[in-house]
């Protein structure tokens, strides 16, 4: 599944899409709420949240929550919904709210589908993000590390698809100061890098600028000069590449 704040609905096409979203905004009769179905509720909700506006786009969220039974076992389209709303209160500067409705959406996604599946993992970096935008890195970190072991065992530890949950771990650690924890994520990101692609990629060289950004703080600075020596090459070896393509 892809991030739920980015997914687009792909159940009408887009002009359809709007025509939706303009009859529940302009004729919300009582009559049409007996026809209203998730799919409906929560497709408007979307392009109203792509279009920013997020307060209808909650309140039609809302809506296609309670269009869902409550059983015994949870209604998958409840976890979309929950971290859709959460993205919304995230937008709206309303965290409290923002954060029950991650949690929300990752107990029933854990219900569903059990303790380690990607889905767990993409919900919780869109928390952990959340958090890390609020500078409460305490609380991103174990997330981000529960995230990263998810994904771990699903691509094992050497997948090219593990070097942004590492740097991403790295930087949350990094920003409290756990320099000694923070390095090996680094230095991992790049040895993947490196040998999924060559040792000469340009996508080296921001991986090299967050590692001696490190370095700097850390009251290393002839190391982090080791590695600025080490950008310029690969910057001047990437522009000799492109001067003879």
């Amino acid at each position: 599944m892809t991030d739920w704040r980015q997914r687009t609905p792909t159940i009408v096409t887009p002009y359809f899409l709007r025509l939706i979203f303009l009859l529940l905004m302009f004729y919300p009769a009582p009559g049409i709420a007996e026809t209203e179905s998730w799919e409906t509720l929560n497709t408007a909700g979307m392009l109203a949240y792509q279009e920013k506006d997020f307060i209808t786009a909650k309140e039609l969220f809302e809506r296609a929550l309670q269009t869902l039974e409550r059983g015994e076992r949870p209604d998958p389209h409840a976890a979309t919904t929950f971290n859709n709303l959460g993205a919304v209160h995230e937008r709206l500067g309303e965290y409290e709210q923002a954060e029950l409705r991650y949690r929300n959406s990752l107990a029933v996604i854990e219900i569903i589908q059990g303790p380690d599946h990607p889905d767990i993992a993409m919900g919780l970096n869109n928390l952990a993000s959340m958090y890390f935008s609020l500078q409460a890195f305490e609380k991103a970190e174990p997330l981000w590390q529960r995230a990263l072991t998810i994904s771990e065992k699903i691509l094992g530890d050497r997948h090219p698809h593990l070097v942004q949950p590492l740097v991403t771990l790295g930087m949350v650690t990094q920003a409290q100061g756990k320099f000694d924890q923070a390095e090996p994520l680094y230095l991992r990101a790049i040895r993947i890098t490196e040998h999924a692609l060559n040792p000469q990629h340009p996508r080296l060289i921001p991986l090299y600028e967050r590692y001696a950004t490190l370095l700097h703080q850390a009251g290393r600075p002839e190391e982090a000069g080791v590695i600025g020596q080490k950008i310029e090459s690969l910057r001047t070896a990437n522009a000799n590449t492109s001067d003879h393509q």
